[in-house]
């Protein structure tokens, strides 16, 4: 056996330091991207497998979570190191990391390994089941183009990888949907929409494996089948395996801290508590979310002490210690940041409340409904509901797992009574739905058996066999077929009205994520260079910068190009009558359909047509990081300890009586601003002689909004009059609240009026 050992452990560990090496020296693209994936989440699972215990398949799945949470802990660690992050330093961590458990295994003499007992399980069902999952979750994945909070991480993202750390503590949200496809972008170089989801789409693979073990270690092999079944078919377990967002990531460590703890319940081993707290804690790391699973995993310990009547100190102090010490390495810095009292405000009152402070809502079962309803069909959901309540009442008439009733009623209770707006959260009880409805079709089967009647038995087969297959075919027309974009089109193109019957008179409008569109944004770099900046757009800017790479954008009217997107994901509010003066100079189509028109000021030619279907957009963070440019004239000033006026740039080519003047600010937040200043911009020398007044960046972005850290560049236009005197004039610039009109306060300046310089304007 030893020498069998040394050779597998030989053989892995040069097959990491292989990939390791090809991901050096092969070129930018997908071929690399295939090595890295392979590197950062595969090799892993093999090398953590031989150190873990138990079965296979449990060995299996906490080593795949153990990887995608200590190798986004590495890459966290990292990005604090002094210095830009780069490649060559990161893959010698990672690879170490890999290969670390293969030999700690060996050396301790812990190597486990796989029993041809353990291989020869019901294997090729499982198998089955997961390949239909990734189907789900992969087919045509690529095609949908990013969807605003997916431009959002990916652009915090960049921003991470060029050197600002601090864009994880402003998210408001955790840090691993960020550090996941961060991790990847940094050994690649550069990164496609397809690449940066794929560890997304493992994960929702996992999520349906680990929801099989959770319903085998409960109750049976066959409760895990359907419940690993059911969920391979659940509509949000489809969309947010398909996109880049957290939801996948607390799903399965949820699941997996609920394995470990099972297994430190049975076997009372310290290494199983321990794993417990670090998957809690991990998922906590991805959203706020993961604390409704914590109830069930108490319960799951808890119950081992009530069995011993003892307490296990010294492995409960270590797994608390270990779960403390990952939490804090991103909360204590997040709590004493700058955006921590806002968080607050937009959960308590934005999502908790009403709105209204201290308001909590009694009711949101028609949202759940809905949401429930929308992302599945009506038949999905009231055959999971009739099983359930089945399963529900074998489990408390047995007095079987109540940890799998806290799983579900947990997160369900807290969305259905103290969330005024769920949106999609409603995903977090569908896992614990799914273990307790194939709970419920197990017991049912096995009445129908009882029974011993063919006739009856078939007839429960078929209308099963019908359930599944209606179920399925619903989620695979809304998210995975893309002809047509059912979600954007649903009045026109709604899945079969008599099949798929609805409850509710329209679909939901916001939190919508995981459906497919494309608009064509990929292809407008083939315009890139006949494209005149700045350009204007009526699609939201955490789509366009990432696929224009954050090019020169106003949403003032002196914009030289306009982008009109059809059927925009989010559209923003454009002026029809001012783009109809325009002339078209480019189209972009996707499959044929308009996707995206391109306006220009100036007419170029005639128009041109490129086909975005199939065309992949290849980005290095640095193209996609937020500009850090203060102006070229540098002011550095602080506004109510609040918001500092780096600098400001100046156009004065079309600064005649008559003219315009351009002044371009450049702001940065220092801390959250729970009021929206109006900016004030003043030719002023006794007499306001010019003036431009209004919410930054031409009204489209209050001060609410601003984000510590952040710099806003925000441009101001000034309507010069005919008579403008032919003198020097100050040129002042401040910041004011609208309702009291009083000027936010700048030390040792009694006026709270900046001076930028004296402005004389000249006649032509």
């Amino acid at each position: 056996m030893i020498p069998n050992l040394r050779r597998g452990i030989f053989i892995v560990g040069a097959t990491i330091i292989t990939n390791a090496v090809l991901i050096l020296i092969l070129p930018e693209g997908p071929i690399s991207q295939l090595a890295i994936f392979l590197l950062l989440w595969i090799w892993p699972v093999i090398s953590w497998s031989a150190l873990l215990e138990g079965h296979i398949i449990e060995r299996a799945l906490l080593a795949a979570g153990l990887a995608i949470l200590l190798n986004s802990l590495l890459l966290y660690i990292y990005v604090f190191i002094p210095g830009d992050p780069s490649k060559a330093p990161f893959l010698i961590i990672i690879t170490a990391a890999a290969i670390a458990p293969l030999l700690i295994a060996y050396l301790a003499g812990r190597f486990k390994e796989t029993t041809r007992k353990q291989l020869e399980a019901n294997w090729p069902l499982l198998l089955l089941i997961l390949l239909i999952a990734l189907g789900f979750r992969l087919v045509n994945m690529g095609y949908k183009e990013l969807q605003g909070d997916e431009g959002v991480i990916m652009v915090r993202a960049a921003s991470v990888l060029t050197g600002d750390g601090a864009e994880l503590f402003i998210h408001q949200k955790g840090p691993m949907e960020i550090l996941i496809p961060a991790a990847p972008w940094l050994l690649g170089g550069s990164i496609e929409d397809f690449w940066a989801r794929l560890p997304f789409v493992w994960a929702g693979l996992l999520v349906v494996a680990a929801l099989y073990w959770l319903g085998r270690i409960w109750f049976r092999e066959s409760v895990g089948l359907l419940a690993a079944s059911l969920f391979a078919l659940n509509g949000f377990g489809i969309a947010f395996s398909r996109i880049i967002q957290y939801q996948s990531i607390v799903i399965l460590f949820g699941a997996l801290a609920l394995v470990a703890a099972w297994r430190y319940r049975q076997t009372g081993s310290r290494r199983s508590i321990l794993l417990a707290a670090l998957f809690l804690a991990g998922a906590s790391l991805a959203h706020y979310d993961a604390i409704l699973v914590a109830p069930a995993v108490a319960w799951v310990l808890i119950g081992k002490i009530r069995e011993d009547g003892k307490f296990d100190y010294m492995g409960w102090i270590t797994a608390l210690l270990a779960g403390i010490v990952i939490l804090a390495l991103f909360y204590v810095p997040f709590f004493l940041g700058p955006t921590i009292e806002n968080t607050f405000g937009y959960l308590l009152n934005d999502r908790l409340g009403s709105g209204q402070p201290g308001a909590f809502p009694g009711w949101s079962g028609y949202e759940v409904w809905r949401m429930s309803t929308f992302y599945n069909s009506l038949w999905y959901v009231l055959g999971l509901i009739l099983l359930l309540l089945f399963g529900l009442w074998y489990l408390f008439k047995k007095r079987l797992q109540f940890a799998a009733v806290l799983y579900f009623l947990v997160p369900l209770v807290f969305y259905l009574f103290f969330v005024a707006d769920p949106r999609t959260h409603v995903y977090t009880f569908y896992p614990g739905a799914v273990i307790l409805a194939g709970l419920g079709a197990f017991t049912a089967w096995k009445r129908v058996e009882n029974l011993n009647t063919r006739i009856l038995s078939a007839a429960v087969i078929g209308l099963f066999g019908l359930w599944l297959t209606l179920s399925a075919l619903y989620p695979y027309l809304m998210l995975v077929d893309t002809d047509p974009e059912r979600q954007r089109t649903w009045a026109e193109n709604r899945p079969a009205p008599a099949l798929y019957p609805v409850t509710w008179k329209e679909p939901p409008i916001y939190g919508l994520f995981g459906f497919p569109h494309q608009a064509g944004w990929r292809a407008v770099q083939e315009f890139a260079s006949s494209i005149y900046y700045p350009y204007s757009s009526n699609e939201e800017e955490e789509i366009t910068n990432w696929y224009l790479a954050q090019a020169d954008r106003t949403y003032c009217k002196d914009y030289s190009s306009f982008l009109l997107a059809e059927n925009a994901q989010d559209e923003i509010p454009y002026d029809i009558e001012s783009i109809e003066e325009l002339n078209l100079t480019g189209r972009i189509t996707v499959g044929g359909r308009d996707g995206i028109r391109i306006f220009q000021r100036d007419n170029n030619g005639e128009t041109a047509v490129i086909e975005a279907a199939n065309t992949r957009r290849w980005l290095d963070p640095q193209d996609v990081a937020p500009p850090k440019n203060k102006g070229e004239y540098e002011v550095n000033i602080e506004l109510g300890e609040q918001v500092r006026l780096l600098g400001y740039d100046i156009d004065t080519s079309q600064a005649t009586p008559g003219g315009t003047l351009k002044i371009t600010l450049y702001w940065e937040a220092l801390s959250a601003i729970d009021r929206n200043y109006q900016v004030f911009v003043h030719l002023y020398d006794g007499q306001m002689r010019a003036q431009d007044d209004g919410a930054p960046e031409c009204a489209f972005n209050p001060t609410t909004r601003w984000e510590p850290g952040q710099i806003i560049i925000d441009p101001h236009i000034i309507e010069l009059p005919e008579d403008f005197p032919d003198h020097e004039v100050p040129l002042l610039v401040g910041l004011y609240d609208l309702i009291t009109e009083e000027r936010l306060g700048i030390q040792d300046n009694v006026d709270n009026a900046i001076l930028l310089r004296m402005l004389k304007i000249r006649n032509e």
